[in-house]
């Protein structure tokens, strides 16, 4: 593991950009994570996360509730044998969650690792976004790896100012990730790769709504 890499990427992380506020009441004070919420996936598609392979778990531990999805481990990769469509692997997921009466919830963070290698000239980049069912898709957060490199990567995504779903209403939460290879000037005869370890981890924040709603 390159941890001098690894280490630059951490500090010159950004966050997602600031996403728009919904009109509806404000929630109250954010509450400890209510035990009756419940996830489960809607839809999920693209090439990054093929239909049919996906699986979901929730972790409630008091202080952390996250909901963790399963598929088949994405590839992008570009020079050598690959092919050009190879270089972009998109994923699009749509949870349904099921919100305790009284309750409302936001995307905090999402979390993604996996394995890279890229030659000296390359880079690889993944793509991220939350938004909700109904909203305007903000524009993505991109983090970035430059060849040289080789070895594990791990991006911990966190939204500035994470927007809760209208109390009272059903809101479905989108995500977006993308994984994209560039070449750039290095050796075309060799293989340039990211690739995820198939799992994302989502952080839910929770709020008590009005007690008039």
């Amino acid at each position: 593991m390159n941890h001098t890499a690894l280490a630059a990427l951490r500090a010159a992380a950004l966050a997602l950009p600031a996403l728009p506020a919904l009109a509806s009441a404000p929630p109250a004070a954010a509450d400890p994570p209510p035990g009756g919420a419940t996830v489960e996936i809607a839809t999920v598609n693209g090439s990054g996360c093929p239909r049919g392979t996906a699986a979901v778990a929730v972790f409630n531990d008091g202080d952390d509730f996250r909901v963790s999805i399963t598929t088949e481990p994405a590839r992008a990769e570009a020079g050598g044998a690959s092919a050009p469509a190879d270089s972009r692997k998109p994923c699009q997921v749509n949870l349904k969650v099921h919100v305790p009466q009284g309750y409302t919830y936001a995307v905090r963070q999402t979390d993604y690792s996996g394995d890279a290698h890229l030659e000296p000239g390359a880079s690889a980049t993944l793509s991220s976004s939350a938004y909700l069912q109904g909203t305007t898709p903000p524009k993505p957060a991109t983090r970035t790896l430059r060849g040289p490199y080789s070895g594990p990567w791990r991006f911990e995504i966190s939204e500035s100012e994470p927007v809760f779903s209208p109390c009272g209403e059903q809101r479905n939460q989108n995500f977006g990730a993308e994984l994209r290879v560039d070449m750039g000037d290095s050796d075309p005869a060799k293989t340039n790769f990211i690739e995820t370890d198939g799992k994302t981890v989502y952080h839910f924040a929770w709020k008590r709504c009005p007690t008039s709603m």
